[in-house]
């Protein structure tokens, strides 16, 4: 026994329970559904992917180089890919994918990101993509998932998103066996099997079975069932026993109070630095998501690697009440809520502000926390719930608040101006806080031009450094994505997820069957 050692074996099924419903299938939808990214990413594959830091790496493509310009990327495909079909994957099956993605009668939402760039085929290995402008974060657009040309070309534009469902082809780790429906064609199950034609390291899980729910209520239902359960929330990590470890893993995705800049009362400085001051970060953390997640202060988070210095407004309510009070803000009829000192004959106005967000759990009990704080400085805050579509349509596309309690998602190589440029103020563009400042739009717009990613990185310093100095928005906290996942599985590394799907990173990896070996084996 001390000439041997213990190696992973092939063998298992890895069985998941997943809330939500598959729709499509086809990956070119899929950033509409989480069920949908999920499958995607174990069956298809794009030129690069991310590995389980959270960095770009070579998936598909062997190599790739960026032009001098910043507009030019070529790839070179690895030798002898095959669709898990056993057809030959080239360059046209690129090709292919980004017309399809360009073809308004597909209707696939990733067709503002890819319709405007020219795309030439050199030969079956080598392709190059050219931009009308330099964009280093379009990078990551490459981690998008290619379809067999083989199996669509014969489908109708207005069929992509619906068919063919069942026989999809892929060139990913795994293949789809079956599909399992309920009496009203919903999909109840995927099994997967490995994919053999896999360019990459076969997995040593035979298969993968997927069942999808509706809710976390019976996502719990299925514990001691299935190998692992996906995006659990904090209150239920107590509630699945002894079987599961959590695997709490970092998503670049943050939520934050936005301001309305456009708002009397908020468009004031002092009153946002007050209630920036009166927000007791560390407080929410604990109570609403039980410390499964991280402080956030500013508009990009540590797994961007941009650094430097920004503001920060530490909890501290006697600075806040002495700010409110510089601000000529008292509560000069002793009723708990201040009011704004105002000049003869014009109209008092009280410190009261309404707050919307989503009728979640975490965000409810977030703004619950808020309402009580901002009341020992003498702010009133009135909470509001309102469902997804409803909140989107009725009062975030018409602006109609005064402070969103929401999230902002990020990719790993970030691009803030969707989130902070002045023209993203309206919808649907996502500068809920309707910022505006010349300095800040400027450095925005260079760090969008600039492909030296030190020059990039500095550009991007002092956009952050001007914002959180400007309170257009308290940032609160980054979640983690919370993964369960059976004590006998192995080999998982990740700790940075761009998406929930990404949890799948290096799933060839992972193993649940071991054997023995001598110690001069090699296992591959």
């Amino acid at each position: 026994m001390q000439n041997t050692e213990i190696v992973p074996a092939d063998g298992g099924i890895f069985k998941e329970g997943i809330i939500g419903q598959p729709q499509s299938l086809n990956p070119l939808f899929s950033m509409l559904n989480d069920a949908d990214r999920d499958i995607s990413e174990l069956i298809f594959s794009g030129l690069l992917a991310y590995n389980s830091n959270g960095d770009l790496e070579k998936d598909l493509a062997k190599e790739y180089q960026l032009s001098d310009d910043g507009k030019t990327y070529q790839f070179t495909l690895k030798d002898d890919l095959l669709w898990s079909d056993g057809e030959p994957l080239t360059t046209n099956d690129i090709i292919f994918t980004i017309e399809a993605i360009k073809d308004i009668k597909v209707q696939s939402p990733l067709r503002l990101t890819w319709q405007d760039v020219k795309v030439e085929k050199i030969d079956e290995k080598t392709i190059v993509f050219t931009l009308e402008a330099p964009y280093l974060p379009f990078l990551e657009s490459f981690t998008l998932k290619i379809l067999p040309q083989h199996i669509f070309q014969d489908i109708s534009p207005q069929e992509y998103s619906t068919k063919p469902r069942e026989k999809i082809i892929g060139s990913g780790p795994f293949k789809i066996k079956t599909v399992e429906k309920d009496k009203d064609d919903k999909i109840e199950k995927i099994v997967l099997e490995r994919n053999q034609n896999f360019y990459g390291k076969i997995p040593f899980f035979e298969g993968v079975e997927l069942t999808f729910v509706n809710s976390e209520e019976e996502l719990l239902k299925l514990k001691n069932k299935e190998t692992a359960l996906a995006n659990i929330s904090p209150q239920s990590k107590e509630k699945l026993g002894e079987r599961y470890n959590i695997y709490s893993l970092f998503l670049p995705r943050y939520f934050a109070l936005f301001l309305n800049q456009e708002n009397k009362i908020l468009s004031q400085k002092e009153v946002r630095e007050a209630l920036a001051m009166a927000t007791p970060k560390e407080d929410i953390i604990e109570k609403a998501l039980l410390g499964e997640g991280r402080i956030v202060d500013g508009p990009l988070l540590e797994e961007n690697k941009i650094g430097g210095e920004i503001k920060k407004y530490n909890f501290n309510l006697e600075e806040a009440k002495k700010k409110l009070e510089e601000a000529h803000w008292v509560d000069s009829n002793n009723d708990g809520i201040r009011e704004k000192i105002l000049a003869e004959g014009e109209e008092s106005t009280t410190l009261e502000l309404n707050l919307l967000t989503l009728p979640q759990p975490q965000l409810q009990e977030t703004a619950e926390i808020l309402k009580n704080t901002w009341q020992e400085i003498g702010v009133k805050l009135n909470v509001q719930s309102v469902e997804g579509e409803k909140l989107r349509q009725d009062y975030i596309s018409q602006r109609q608040y005064d402070i969103l309690l929401y999230a902002q998602g990020l990719y790993m190589i970030p691009d803030p101006s969707s989130f902070w440029h002045s023209t993203q103020k309206k919808y649907p563009g996502l500068n809920f806080s309707l910022y505006q400042q010349s300095e800040t739009d400027d450095l925005l717009k260079k760090s969008i031009e600039e492909i030296n990613q030190t020059k990039r990185q500095e550009l991007l310093q002092s956009f952050s450094k001007k914002l959180t100095e400007d309170i257009p928005a308290i940032f609160l906290y980054s979640p983690n994505f919370l993964y369960a996942i059976d004590k006998d599985v192995k080999g998982i590394q990740t700790k940075y997820i761009v998406n929930p799907s990404q949890r799948f990173i290096n799933i060839e990896n992972w193993y649940i069957n071991e054997k023995r070996v001598p110690l001069s084996s090699n296992v591959e």
